[in-house]
């Protein structure tokens, strides 16, 4: 009987620790201050060798380039630009956001470059699972995950 007692002790401590770990880690993420932008897919994919690295690589391609129209107001005057995401890939049930590289656009490889040119598409999909970055002439695909430092 009291083998009975001190097993119900274990899982009730054990319990209550996972519960109070579960609410700090709830506690400590950031608030999401916007939903994401939504995209519809467009299902044109054009071939290109980043199309055929992916397949390779265990992706498939679901979307082919998607142009994401941005109006910012300041002082009451509308400026419009806008973001180009070459491919939407998933794999399994993640999705990400696929760019290529571009000669005249290079990346600096650091926590600034990748912050200065890849954020804005993290940030307007908090939804996807990561940004995939090809360099289709060296055949090489980078998965760029946007994590925090708090551990």
């Amino acid at each position: 009987m009291q083998v009975d007692g001190y097993l119900m002790v274990i899982i009730t401590v054990l319990l209550l620790f996972l519960f109070y770990r579960g609410i700090q880690s709830w506690l400590r993420k950031p608030a999401v201050l916007r939903r994401g932008l939504r995209f519809e897919l467009n299902e044109e994919i054009e071939e290109h060798p980043a199309v055929d690295l992916l397949k390779s690589a265990g992706y498939e391609v679901i979307s082919g380039k998607l142009k994401v129209p941005l109006t910012f107001k300041v002082n009451r005057m509308e400026l419009h630009s806008r973001l180009f995401i070459d491919y939407v890939a998933v794999q399994g049930e993640e999705l990400f956001l696929v760019r290529l590289e571009r000669p005249r656009q290079p990346v600096d490889w650091t926590g600034s470059g990748v912050r200065r040119e890849l954020l804005p598409f993290l940030l307007l999909y908090p939804d996807c699972s990561g940004l995939l970055y090809i360099d289709a002439d060296y055949s090489e695909i980078k998965v760029i995950v946007l994590d925090s430092d708090d551990e």
